[in-house]
């Protein structure tokens, strides 16, 4: 019998899946730098060449596709720009992803926890905030009544402020002891900041 595409997808991810885990696991302990491929394949029992077939190198274990597209976190503040103020739509987008990292906060963690503690992975994740804030700011300009240098240095202001908001509770969150959610932290953080109505 031979195996279906979506059985053969399945264990693919699995298997992805368990070799992130080995991977994620010897980096937060001994640190990414410190951590060869040779280190985690001989953890994970296989073999560089079958390392390679699923990530192409160690950035990728620990990024893959956890970080949304810049396309994708704006459809995420398109979902609520219509029914509430720019902040408010920001702050529903941020806490949206919180959610989804909490339903699988062990992987999560540790892999925040990684990006934050060493520089080189920390530079690549501060690019997409760059991505991210191109793609967001003429959604938040075309919204506001008075359009102009003034509206989007506010935009801006705006943007980078949110993921300033959501570093400080992904970083509190990642090095935590305690089962407080990043939702939680998202959700105080956020609600120490205030913009007036544009």
């Amino acid at each position: 019998m031979s195996t279906t595409p979506g059985l053969r997808m399945k264990t693919r991810q699995a298997v992805t899946e368990a070799l992130a885990d080995t991977a994620l696991e010897l980096f937060d302990t001994a640190g990414f730098d410190q951590v060869t491929v040779a280190d985690i394949v001989a953890a994970a029992g296989i073999s560089q060449r079958s390392f390679f077939r699923y990530f192409s190198n160690k950035e990728d274990v620990v990024f893959g596709d956890r970080i949304p597209s810049a396309e994708e976190v704006r459809d995420e503040l398109l979902r609520h720009l219509d029914d509430v103020s720019a902040w408010d739509a920001l702050r529903a987008s941020f806490r949206t992803a919180s959610l989804q990292m909490d339903d699988d906060n062990g992987r999560w963690k540790r892999a925040t926890r990684v990006i934050c503690h060493t520089p080189g992975l920390r530079a690549r994740y501060l690019e997409k905030h760059l991505a991210w804030t191109d793609a967001l700011v003429p959604e938040i300009v075309s919204r506001m009544p008075s359009g102009g240098p003034e509206a989007e240095l506010r935009a801006h202001t705006m943007i980078n402020t949110a993921l300033g908001c959501f570093d400080v509770a992904l970083m509190r969150w990642s090095d935590s002891e305690t089962d407080l959610s990043l939702t939680a932290l998202v959700d105080e953080v956020f609600g120490f900041v205030q913009f007036p109505p544009s």
